[in-house]
């Protein structure tokens, strides 16, 4: 289960504070890793991964192909719970080709084993800290710069996720969520990614192609 907060950033002051600030909450922020980011959702041609209430992402990585299968839970206020299964691929198969494991089973449940197609693709700059406290770590902080292009239109906008890790109580994650509300004055993100750019593509004219 992936347990996460994720706030917009409309103001390009408050993301470079983000990016610079030492502590947050009464937690230490550890130096920046920066990452670009390619991802690609999926799904057969009638959407039937979308229906079934998941999303499927394939993420290129210098080791090779990581594809990951998210449920996509009604979410209010900035708190996101997500049954999340994931399997490293040394190189791109359809899922039938795939090792044994429960995401090969779920994928062509979810598909009927139909083929999978590219939906969309995003592409981001990502900042990562870690949130941490006596130097124990205890959430994963990134600052996203994410962009989607569609039939020549591109939509760029800034978000802040912090995922626990595992064992961390949620509490300091509520703990968390209450500081940048009350005291940066962010504002919560309901939709993840694959829901805000699937507006926008679905808002586009049918036939679209995403730019590469």
């Amino acid at each position: 289960m992936e347990i996460e907060a994720k706030f917009t950033v409309p103001d390009p002051g408050v993301y470079w504070q983000l990016q610079t600030t030492e502590r947050l909450a009464g937690y230490e922020l550890s130096t920046q890793e920066i990452q670009n980011i390619r991802d690609t959702y999926l799904d057969t041609r009638k959407r039937f991964i979308l229906a079934a209430g998941y999303s499927c992402r394939r993420r290129r990585r210098p080791e090779g192909i990581l594809m990951t299968l998210k449920s996509l839970d009604k979410t209010q206020g900035a708190i996101h719970r997500r049954q999340e299964i994931e399997i490293a691929l040394d190189s791109d198969l359809p899922p039938a080709e795939w090792p044994d494991s429960a995401a090969r089973s779920l994928v062509l449940e979810l598909s009927k084993q139909k083929p999978l197609i590219p939906l969309f693709e995003l592409r981001q700059t990502r900042i990562i800290r870690m949130l941490q406290q006596n130097e124990q770590p205890l959430a994963e902080f990134s600052l996203d710069k994410v962009s989607l292009i569609v039939n020549g239109k591109k939509q760029v906008y800034h978000e802040l996720e912090i995922e626990l890790l595992p064992s961390v109580p949620e509490q300091i994650l509520v703990k968390i969520v209450d500081y940048l509300q009350n005291e940066w004055h962010l504002q919560p993100e309901p939709r993840s990614k694959f829901e805000r750019a699937l507006t926008l593509v679905d808002s586009m004219p049918q036939n679209h192609n995403v730019e590469r």
